[in-house]
């Protein structure tokens, strides 16, 4: 889906435009192979460039062919419990800027509202558009981080459901994700605050750029944190399960060393064999009482060495 908008000084909000005018910004959203077809004869998109922006795996970068500035993005969204990444194209020509997207990008229609978005400064449109992508990861590191917090709080209980070591593999993912791709796009903002992109930045422009290498920074530190609080987390219940388990092998060893003392005496007194005191009338309390006594030292000794 391909759709138009516009906005200049001179007016006071972004509106959709039935076609292209010149300080358009075309926003497209999983385009058909019609509108990848318009949009590189139409608009002079490089058609193999254009491929590696539907590319799931594509990750952050900067090229530039011709009068056209290519930025390779990705923003985060997430579904449910679920955290996921998708790419974006941000295309910079000299007419227009365009966004392409796999998928639909989240809280645009908030950014649409923006009072300082204007279609016809493309420079600073660009740069607005990679703060919103920035910004998808500073809403879902949230999320993950209340996840964390969320998963931490049930370490003080006994029982670990196979569910926690799900949820720190899925958050483990997605934080390794950013990391991947937060790192790429600092050196992007980097490249062009340096000035290696044909275009011209205003002083604000590059104070914007600025503010974003900085929260790209803080995003990826906070992510490492996050990761690492997950890998302690997930050792702390490691640890939890194999203690448990070695508390259950103590205590059914003990039961077994206990109840092996009884198999021995009545296997004794099984024996087809003359026995001393066999034809005793207290034959049958000595034995069970001699064997419960025998018993009773064996926990004894065990609960004093702690295995029970």
């Amino acid at each position: 889906m391909i759709t138009y908008w516009y906005r200049s000084v001179r007016e006071d909000k972004l509106t959709e435009q039935p076609k292209f005018r010149t300080g358009t910004w075309i926003h497209v959203e999983a385009p058909t192979a019609e509108e990848a077809t318009l949009l590189t004869e139409k608009f002079g998109i490089d058609p193999d460039l254009l491929a590696d922006a539907l590319d799931p795996d594509e990750i952050p970068r900067l090229e530039a062919e011709g009068e056209q500035l290519y930025v390779y993005m990705r923003y985060a969204s997430r579904t449910g419990a679920q955290v996921s990444t998708s790419p974006v194209l941000l295309v910079v020509g000299p007419k227009f800027v365009a966004s392409i997207s796999r998928h639909a990008v989240p809280d645009l229609t908030r950014f649409m509202k923006s009072p300082t978005l204007f279609t016809t400064q493309r420079p600073k449109l660009l740069l607005q558009l990679m703060r919103h992508m920035v910004g998808s990861y500073e809403q879902t590191g949230t999320f993950l981080t209340r996840q964390i917090r969320s998963v931490r709080a049930r370490l003080n209980v006994e029982t670990i459901a196979n569910r926690d070591f799900i949820s720190f593999v899925i958050i483990e993912d997605a934080l390794n994700n950013f990391l991947s791709e937060l790192v790429p796009t600092g050196l992007l903002l980097n490249q062009l605050l340096s000035g290696r992109s044909s275009l011209t930045f205003f002083e604000d422009d590059r104070d914007l750029i600025e503010d974003l290498i900085q929260s790209t920074r803080q995003l990826t530190e906070t992510s490492r944190g996050s990761l690492r609080t997950v890998v302690n987390i997930r050792e702390a219940y490691s640890n939890i399960m194999t203690n448990n388990l070695n508390r259950q092998v103590k205590l059914l060893t003990s039961l077994t060393v206990v109840l092996t003392i009884p198999t021995i005496v009545f296997s004794f007194y099984g024996m087809n064999i003359p026995i001393p005191a066999s034809h005793s009338n207290l034959d049958f309390p000595l034995v069970l009482g001699g064997t419960l006594a025998a018993c009773g030292v064996a926990l004894y000794v065990l609960y004093r060495r702690r295995w029970l």
